[in-house]
């Protein structure tokens, strides 16, 4: 399956190829914290903890969506989740539409096993809800990996630049709004590689989104690796 190839392909460029994008800031550079020799606290009083969602983390840290759909990306995930698990944090896997297209992919996905208590996002690809999917693959994907939320990414960059991209992005914020309306876990929305801007951030909040993802700037660069290769 293409999908399934893509994957791979892009595991392997991020192990071996320079896809670091250092045209894009997420903005940490622009701030510094004033050091504090006498910080006058016993760090061994500061708690990180949080609950949300039902779930309480050891700190507000997530693993973000990476990979699934390949034999690499199942070893990925699983480590991943080892970790997330041993150190109580958030996950969310990779998309999942290749393993909604094809169910043989739905093992590259399942990690409960190994990360029975972390807080689990399954993911798809918001632009999907306009190439027919709907809530029921949502409620599929959560499912699938016995998920506590579902997080949909937003990619316009990359699918207008790939090859066979789904580029029709018209009337989203109103689909995400159906979506929150009808399943039964809590929704997140991310964007992968170029941020979310403060009037996606009102429409995303008005449509009824649990949370947003606002990490996506810098890093990794899929439009840089269309463009090199």
């Amino acid at each position: 399956m293409e999908d399934s190839r893509r994957k791979q392909e892009h595991l392997e460029l991020s192990l071996n190829g320079n896809m670091e994008d250092g045209s894009i800031s997420a903005g940490f550079g622009d701030y510094c914290f004033i050091h504090q020799a006498l910080p006058d606290l016993s760090f061994d009083d500061i708690n990180t903890g949080i609950e949300i969602f039902g779930k309480k983390l050891a700190a507000p840290i997530m693993i973000s969506p990476i990979t699934g759909g390949s034999s690499d990306g199942r070893i990925l995930n699983r480590r991943l989740a080892a970790a997330a698990q041993d150190k109580n944090i958030a996950m969310s896997i990779g998309s999942q539409r290749v393993a909604l297209e094809d169910p043989a992919y739905e093992d590259t996905f399942n990690i409960r096993d190994i990360a029975p208590d972390i807080l689990l996002f399954a993911n798809l690809g918001a632009v999907q809800l306009n190439y027919g999917f709907g809530y029921r693959e949502c409620i599929k994907a959560v499912d699938m990996i016995k998920a506590d939320g579902l997080m949909l990414h937003l990619n316009p960059m990359q699918e207008v630049f790939q090859d066979g991209g789904n580029t029709d992005f018209s009337g989203l914020a109103a689909k995400i709004a159906q979506i929150c309306e009808n399943v039964p876990f809590p929704v997140i929305v991310r964007e992968v590689g170029f941020g979310i801007s403060e009037d996606t951030a009102v429409k995303l909040v008005s449509s009824g989104v649990s949370g947003i993802d606002a990490g996506g700037a810098g890093g990794t660069s899929w439009i840089k690796r269309i463009i090199m290769y």
